[in-house]
């Protein structure tokens, strides 16, 4: 029966039910909505794999090679196999559009990337409420994606770091509202959060989302009862199915992400899912054929379970496995369902089946079948491996001589092999190196012998002399000793004299109270002097100063002099100048008396002229007035002429 035949149109998958797709029951609030990879992006992914070959077999099969080098290059596969997880114009330059509001451009951006594509699915569910929805992403090129693909929905757009790939933003009046905020490096004192309304839904975009931050729990708590721990929007996680993505997702709640366990493990299932990478399971794909209808209900009440299945858990792979998938080609079909791609490649006459495919079975190219029976051209006899090498291999496979015990030639047994000739070779160097430098140790022998013996004799100088010193202080201790206990010993003999004196009478009583003034009278002595030491310097200093006076008043008083001759020559000079100005002032008065004089003559002819214009104008007020009529030429126009 050929169902092609009998089928004439592509059938519609109808929605699945959640019993068959292993749904948990989850109400954590924080959600896995997984995505799918277009064929470009997978290509891409499997190039970023291939780039890094050499250096993922280093990382994984041996133990000898710079930790920096192979190391960064394990973190930079999983970040660039990050970027195209998410879109492939994050990592491809020159096949960025130049523009991104162009109006075919978030279809452009849907097709170009199945996470794209999944989240424009969910923002046209979402656009038909009223509702305010977070989406978080890495700053920079990521939002500017986004918000370029937001640009074909009816939703209004609020970023929160500054930017916009719009200079001129027309303002949106929709019910749905998507505010875009950084994963990292949001001000929230600059972008403060517009709206009074909380955030019914929070979509992550990508990995760099953190809920534990702070700034990420500003954007949970906003318009929230504080009080009600419970009390936060859903979380929906889009990650990429089997991709960087998802080994993120779920190795980092097994190991940290700084330690070598993770990155082990992470760089191990990037390399061996790349075949499966953004391969939905068939149960899944009728609920994204539906364009995720299938998320209405739980949209509408988010108190529900969530309607798909957890996380789906990740092997752990190892060495082998790795290396094993590094010598399988990937190759990718173009559709996910064979149904489909029977459909599409349908023509008249028998039909044309991809890669020489039979009804069922593929067959095995012809390069690849004599590699599996290991028939070539120098193996006419199919030898075993181990005979056409030499090489004794064993039988029983280990975990360690895994590659020795396959009867194949595998890169860990070519690289134990080169490992074992360039250690070799470097044991030769290196003995031939000490062997030339036998003689010159020898000579630093002798001479840091001669340094020492050198070093020890003035070290016993040293010593000796710290020894001479220490017993000359000791023997200085002693005689300053000896001297204070004597004039201890004077003092209590005075003390003791001055009591015997005191108890006597008569000439003893007084040179007692002699002996008191004296040491009184030397003691004033003594005070009276330093006074007078200190009265000397300060005499010495006043007649410094009163010299010093004396000169300033010297110069001052000839400064004086200087000034007063200056002042009678200003004198004198003023007294010319007044001499002067009084002349002209005489000068200047009879000037103005004769114009004076002038003026009242030239009032005197105004007024006459006046008067006669005047009369004047009386006169020819009185003259009569002559009126001339013209011909019928000027149409019965009259002028008036003044005689």
């Amino acid at each position: 029966m050929d169902l092609l035949k009998i089928l004439d149109t592509k059938p519609i998958p109808s929605i699945a039910d959640a019993r068959t797709l292993g749904v948990t029951g989850n109400t954590s609030g924080d959600y896995w909505l997984p995505t799918t990879m277009c064929l470009y992006q997978k290509e891409l992914t499997d190039q970023i794999v291939s780039l890094h070959y050499s250096d993922i077999l280093r990382y994984f099969e041996t133990q000898d090679y710079k930790e920096d080098v192979v190391l960064e290059s394990m973190r930079t596969m999983c970040q660039n196999s990050e970027y195209v997880s998410t879109h492939p114009y994050l990592l491809i330059n020159h096949f960025m559009p130049k523009s991104l509001i162009t109006k075919d451009i978030p279809l452009n951006l849907a097709d170009t990337s199945g996470k794209f594509a999944i989240l424009r699915d969910l923002i046209n569910l979402v656009q038909e409420y009223e509702t305010n929805t977070a989406i978080v992403c890495k700053a920079g090129r990521t939002m500017d994606l986004l918000e370029a693909l937001l640009l074909g929905n009816k939703v209004n757009i609020k970023r929160y770091d500054g930017q916009s790939i719009k200079t001129k933003n027309k303002v949106r009046n929709y019910s749905c509202s998507c505010h875009l905020f950084p994963s990292d490096d949001w001000d929230v004192s600059k972008f403060p959060i517009k709206g009074p309304n909380q955030f019914d839904m929070l979509i992550c975009l990508d990995n760099t989302f953190d809920k534990t931050k702070e700034d990420m729990q500003k954007i949970l708590k906003h318009c929230r009862n504080k009080r009600k721990i419970d009390d936060r929007p859903p979380i929906v996680r889009l990650i990429t199915i089997n991709s960087i993505d998802h080994c993120k997702l779920f190795f980092g709640k097994q190991f940290q992400p700084t330690s070598r366990q993770y990155l082990e493990k992470i760089t191990a299932a990037v390399v061996v899912l790349r075949d499966r990478v953004g391969t939905l399971p068939p149960d899944l794909r009728p609920i994204y054929a539906q364009k995720l209808t299938y998320l209405l209900d739980w949209l509408e009440n988010p108190s529900i379970p969530w309607p798909l299945p957890d996380i789906y858990p990740i092997k752990n792979y190892n060495s082998m496995d790795v290396e094993r998938s590094l010598l399988t080609e990937v190759h990718y079909s173009k559709r996910e369902n064979k149904l489909e791609e029977a459909f599409q490649a349908k023509k008249r006459g028998r039909p044309k089946l991809d890669h020489g495919a039979t009804d069922s079975v593929k067959k095995t190219s012809f390069y690849i079948s004599k590699r599996l029976k290991n028939d070539y051209s120098t193996n006419p006899l199919k030898q075993d491996m181990s005979q056409l090498t030499g090489i004794s291999t064993g039988n029983e496979s280990s975990d360690l001589d895994y590659h020795l015990s396959s009867g194949i030639i595998t890169h860990k047994l070519l690289q134990s092999i080169g490992e074992a000739y360039d250690e070799n070779d470097a044991q030769i160097k290196e003995l031939m190196d000490f062997q030339e430098l036998d003689p010159v140790e020898g000579d630093h022998v002798i001479f840091y012998q001669a340094e020492k013996v050198k070093v020890s004799e003035k070290l016993e100088v040293s010593n000796k002399n710290i020894t001479d010193d220490t017993n000359k202080i000791k023997d200085m201790e002693l005689a300053n000793l000896e001297k204070y206990e004597k004039t201890q010993q004077l003092n209590l003999n005075i003390v003791k004299y001055l009591e015997t004196l005191a108890n006597k009478e008569g000439k003893l009583l007084d040179m007692k109270v002699l002996f008191s003034k004296s040491r009184t009278l030397q003691e004033d002595i003594e005070r009276e002097e330093r006074l007078n030491s200190s009265r000397d310097t300060e005499n010495e200093y006043m007649r410094k100063e009163i010299e010093k006076v004396s000169v300033s008043l010297k110069e001052t008083a000839q400064e004086i002099e200087k000034v007063q001759e200056g002042s009678a020559e200003v004198e004198t000079s003023l007294q010319a100048l007044l001499e002067a100005t009084g002349t002209q002032k005489v000068d200047v008065l009879s000037n103005i008396t004769a114009f004076e004089e002038n003026i009242e003559i030239q009032k005197i002819e105004y007024q006459n002229l006046k008067s006669e214009l005047s009369e004047l104008l009386t006169r020819l007020g009185k003259l009569p007035t002559h009126r001339v009529r013209t011909g019928n030429n000027n149409q019965g126009l009259s002028r008036r002429h003044n005689k």
